[in-house]
C-alpha cells in the first residue's frame, strides 16, 4: 500500500505538471479508487469503451466520491421508441451535459461515458444554456409566462405528469417534469409568486420534499438541431481525459478532439509501450470459489508484504 500511496502521489502531481500521463499495473476497480485519490477538482472525463464498463465505473464511483459529482453520460436511445428507459437515457444525458456547462474549476464534476455517446453531438452550448431557465421560490413570474416557455421548449401539456418532457395545470400549480432532474417538481404559486417548490411522485401524485429552486431544460440535448457540436468541444479548456487506452477507438473521428485537453491513459496504448509510466503495484483478485482458508490466507500474505 505504501508504493501506491506514492504512485497516487506521483500521478497526481503530473496531472499538474504534463500533458500526457500514463499508468501501469492499475486493475479494475482499483483503477476508480486511485481516480478518486486523484481527481479532486475541475471537470474529469473517463472514456472506456462500451456501455457496459461505463456504467460499472460510474457506480463504483457514486459510492467513493461524496456529493453528486459523478455524472453518466449515455446514448440517447435514438433508435428505442418512447418509454421510461429512453426517458431516463434523456435524463441521465442532460443532467451530464448541464453539469459540464455549469461546472468550474473549484469543484469536481466527473463525467463517465463511451464512444457511441459521444459521437451523438449536442446543440452549440450558447444554444443549450439560451434555451433553459430556473424558477425559484419567491420569484415573480406569470402562469402565462412559464406555460409559454415550456410550449417553446417543446415540452407536452398532458392531464397528469408521468415523464420527462410532461407539464400539468391545475389552478395554482404547475406540475412539470424538466430533462435535468430525476424527479418532477410541483411549482405552487400565491398569485404572480412562487410560493413553494417540491418534489412529486409521478405514481402517487404525492408532494415530496421542497427545494428552492428547478431548472427547466428540454429534451433538445438529444436531439439537437440545428447548428451542433460533438461534446468534447464543450468542456473547459483545463478538463482532464480519463482514458483506459485509446487503441479500440483511435481511429474514430472524435478521439483527435482529446488531444486538445490533458489526457490520463490508464493502460498503456500499443504505440506508446516505451512511455514513462507511473507504476501501481496493484494485482487482481484471486478467486476464492467460498474457500475461505485460500481468502484468509491470502488476507494473511497481503499483511505481511
Amino acid at each position: 500500500m505504501q508504493v501506491n500511496s506514492a504512485a497516487s502521489a506521483l500521478l497526481k502531481s503530473r496531472i499538474v505538471s504534463s500533458k500526457e500521463i500514463f499508468c501501469r499495473g492499475l486493475f479494475l476497480s482499483a483503477r476508480w479508487f486511485v481516480f478518486s485519490n486523484c481527481a479532486t477538482k475541475g471537470l474529469h472525463l473517463i472514456l472506456l469503451p462500451g456501455s457496459e464498463a461505463a456504467e460499472y465505473c460510474a457506480n463504483d464511483l457514486y459510492n467513493l466520491i461524496e456529493g453528486d459529482k459523478v455524472f453518466f453520460l449515455p446514448a440517447s436511445g435514438a433508435g428505442v421508441e418512447r418509454s421510461n428507459y429512453k426517458s431516463s437515457l434523456s435524463v441521465q444525458r442532460t443532467s451530464a451535459v448541464q453539469s459540464i456547462l455549469s461546472s468550474n474549476k473549484e469543484d469536481l464534476t466527473v463525467i463517465v461515458t463511451f464512444p457511441e455517446a459521444l459521437e451523438e453531438l449536442i446543440p452549440l452550448s450558447n444554444n443549450i444554456t439560451a434555451s433553459a431557465f430556473e424558477l425559484s421560490k419567491g420569484q415573480e413570474i406569470s402562469h402565462s409566462d412559464i406555460i409559454e416557455k415550456l410550449a417553446e421548449l417543446g415540452f407536452e401539456r398532458v392531464d397528469f405528469v408521468s415523464s420527462p418532457g410532461q407539464f400539468a395545470v391545475r389552478g395554482s400549480i404547475i406540475d412539470l417534469f424538466s430533462y435535468s432532474d430525476n424527479e418532477a417538481v410541483r411549482v405552487s404559486f400565491w398569485g404572480d409568486e412562487i410560493e413553494y417548490i417540491h418534489t412529486f411522485n409521478c405514481n402517487t401524485q404525492l408532494s415530496g420534499e421542497e427545494v428552492q429552486s428547478v431548472k427547466i431544460i428540454s429534451d433538445m440535448v438529444c436531439n439537437p438541431e440545428g447548428a451542433s457540436q460533438n461534446i468534447l468541444e464543450a468542456l473547459p479548456a483545463d478538463s482532464v481525459i480519463w482514458l483506459d487506452s485509446s487503441d479500440m477507438y483511435k481511429d474514430r473521428e472524435f478521439f483527435s478532439l482529446t488531444s486538445g485537453y490533458k489526457r490520463v491513459f490508464l493502460e498503456i496504448p500499443i504505440d506508446r509501450k516505451e512511455a514513462d509510466a507511473v507504476q501501481f503495484s496493484v494485482s487482481p483478485q484471486p478467486v476464492f470459489n467460498k474457500n475461505f482458508e485460500l481468502f484468509t490466507a491470502d488476507i494473511r500474505t497481503k499483511i505481511e508484504t
